[in-house]
């Protein structure tokens, strides 16, 4: 068995010597995370297009489907497949697509399930491509046409599954819903031209091993060993954005001698306009938290910012407030992520809720803001996204329930739709235009950290509120952001769009 495993630097040798013989080569290529009849019988179709069977494999690294895939490590997966007497080398490939393996292996004729035969279903976009590197090299694609299992579905129900609630829910979507539609959906969202209104954030996080309580007070005692800055606030939520719309433009302050500028220009996306207002007072705010990291759980000690209490000067909201008046209205959807750091004051709120273009809001209670920043500070919304305590403050209620609370900020803001977020019970939805007061279930089945997830949601959840879709599909779609998000340690990496409909696929499988 172990000897049907090779690198590509030797596949490619080993192949030459069986092509000077005259014969056929036929590829597989895949994930191949849960080996099922499926694969087996997709395997012998294959193998009956030529002489010597070679399948190569997606490594750990590049599996993109979403928080816990792969289930079954690179190692594992070799060598289930090398068992396989059908099977003649089984070969680890080196990048995210099969292009660099198909080079190199030269098939006579490349394989895949019939559910790739039509490209536009394709969600990565890689059939095509494959389909061309294989025609270069001399070859052709081929589609087999038998049962079609998804090691996603059987992961889902079997290895990692999902909350009872979340299968309910899936399953009633999916009466509505086509897998295909929404994915579609989730594409059709490129269209929107977007403006970001919000506080810019440097994130850092420096881990540290705990070495217990000083000799000489009572405070702990922690050894420094590494730190990492993200981009954090409004700068990762339009890189969350930027990933599903081609047209983003992102409004922000930052300190007229801010550290971080090249920071910032070199890891916002590059379809990304950044409209910069420097101020001469108010910093770009800088949160560092101390972590101890143990495996993937994260313990954060404590936090500090580096700010100050300054707001915007005069001049300097003049500068907004001229853009928000002249440009506000070209966008289709202007989404206010305001952190209550001093970037927008009550004036520019104002001009923020005379918008026509369709509104979308949320302000977050933070230790920075200390309660004072809340919702009903805006006069209206199309669609407003708060956590529990935040919709409870700025409704004084803590008594009365879920529902009564929000549908009573509903009306104070004349909006239409409100979701508030819950955590690892998911979110809440009202919708007064579908008539829908509805628990969405949290579809993560793993957290590493918490950090951003509320953000990803309101990103997602708000683009879909623009496009006019139903407030359940656009719930769903914001709460399947937050699943990925709750498994990538603070703001390290935005929600990728490739990453997100092989996740969104996964679920609804």
């Amino acid at each position: 068995m172990y000897n049907k495993i090779k690198s590509l630097k030797e596949i490619g040798k080993i192949l030459n010597k069986h092509k000077k013989k005259g014969e056929k080569i036929v590829q597989c290529h895949g994930v191949f995370d849960l080996l099922h009849p499926g694969h087996i019988r997709h395997f012998k179709e294959a193998k009956k297009k030529g002489d010597k069977l070679v399948v190569s494999i997606t490594p750990d690294r590049f599996v993109n489907k979403g928080p816990g895939r792969p289930a079954f490590n690179e190692k594992l997966r070799l060598e289930s497949i090398a068992a396989l007497s059908s099977v003649d080398y089984v070969v680890m490939n080196n990048s995210k697509d099969a292009i660099n393996a198909i080079k190199v292996i030269k098939p006579d004729f490349y394989v895949k399930g019939k559910e790739y035969k039509d490209a536009k279903k394709d969600i990565t976009g890689k059939i095509i491509d494959e389909e061309n590197a294989v025609k270069i090299n001399g070859g052709q694609i081929y589609f087999t046409d038998d049962i079609v299992f998804s090691s996603s579905s059987l992961i889902n129900k079997y290895v990692e599954p999902i909350s009872e609630e979340a299968k309910s829910f899936i399953e009633k979507l999916k009466v509505r819903y086509s897998i295909e539609q929404i994915v579609e959906k989730v594409k059709e969202l490129s269209s929107l031209k977007v403006l970001i209104i919000g506080d810019a954030i440097i994130d850092e996080y420096q881990y540290v091993d705990l070495l217990g309580q000083s000799a000489k007070g009572q405070h702990l005692v922690a050894n420094c060993k590494e730190a990492e800055k993200f981009l954090g606030g409004s700068l990762i939520i339009a890189n969350h954005i930027s990933e599903f719309c081609e047209n983003v433009t992102l409004l922000t302050n930052l300190g007229k001698n801010c550290h971080y500028l090249d920071f910032i220009n070199s890891n916002l996306n590059n379809n990304i306009k950044l409209k910069r207002v420097f101020s001469e007072k108010h910093p770009t705010l800088h949160k560092k938290r101390y972590v101890s990291k143990d495996g993937k759980h994260l313990s954060k000690l404590f936090e500090t910012y580096s700010s100050n209490e300054d707001l915007l000067s005069q001049n300097n909201i003049k500068q907004v407030k001229a853009f928000i008046e002249k440009e506000a209205k070209n966008f289709d959807l202007v989404l206010v992520c305001d952190f209550g750091n001093g970037f927008l004051n009550a004036e520019l709120k104002n001009e923020i809720s005379k918008v026509s273009s369709f509104l979308a809001i949320n302000t977050q209670i933070n230790s920075g803001n200390r309660g004072f920043n809340v919702i009903t500070q805006y006069d209206r919304a199309d669609f407003i996204s708060l956590n529990g305590p935040e919709i409870r403050l700025a409704a004084h209620d803590k008594e009365n329930s879920l529902e009564e609370v929000t549908k009573k900020i509903a009306t104070q803001m004349k909006c239409n739709n409100v979701c508030v977020t819950l955590g690892v019970k998911g979110s809440y939805c009202f919708s007064s235009i579908d008539n829908i007061s509805e628990i969405v279930p949290a579809f993560a089945t793993n957290t590493v950290d918490r950090v951003g997830a509320g953000d990803s949601f309101f990103s997602l959840a708000a683009l879909c509120m623009a496009k006019g879709y139903s407030s359940i599909l656009s719930t769903f779609i914001g709460s399947i952001a937050a699943a990925i998000d709750v498994n990538i340690i603070g703001n390290k990496e935005h929600i990728k769009k490739e990453g997100f409909l092989k996740f969104l696929v996964r679920m609804l499988r």
